[in-house]
């Protein structure tokens, strides 16, 4: 059953952020894996100020598909959000949504929609 209703926020603009995620027992293993930031229902994916595709590669700064998960596993997914990327997105209020499709059907639906916000940072370190 997916989370329609869910809330992001108490994260800092400027950090590094793992967005963790658990698919209670997908009916097959997942293949792919979207989250998608917009500031409008109505905006295209390309415009999108955020989307990160996870498969089962671990790719730095993009994140992984921990565990596909199927009909008696729980999928895991981390999506991986650099500070360049936080720094972007600011403190403005997003819509998003996590997708996923699974590996033997192509089929794809909607695990968790709500609202992604950031807070303001206080120290602007870089890390140098």
């Amino acid at each position: 059953m997916p989370t329609l209703d869910a809330t992001i926020s108490g994260y800092v603009v400027g950090d590094n952020l793992e967005i963790r995620r658990t698919i209670t027992t997908p009916p097959q293993a997942i293949a792919t894996a979207w989250l998608t930031l917009k500031t409008h229902a109505g905006q295209s994916d390309a415009n999108a100020p955020l989307q990160k595709v996870i498969t089962t590669d671990d790719v730095a700064g993009t994140g992984q598909i921990e565990e596909a998960g199927g009909p008696s596993t729980d999928g895991e997914l981390r999506f991986d959000l650099t500070a360049a990327d936080t720094a972007a997105l600011g403190t403005k209020s997003y819509l998003y949504d996590v997708q996923v499709r699974l590996a033997t059907t192509d089929k794809i639906y909607t695990a968790e929609k709500g609202t992604f916000e950031l807070t303001d940072d206080v120290t602007k370190a870089t890390g140098a």
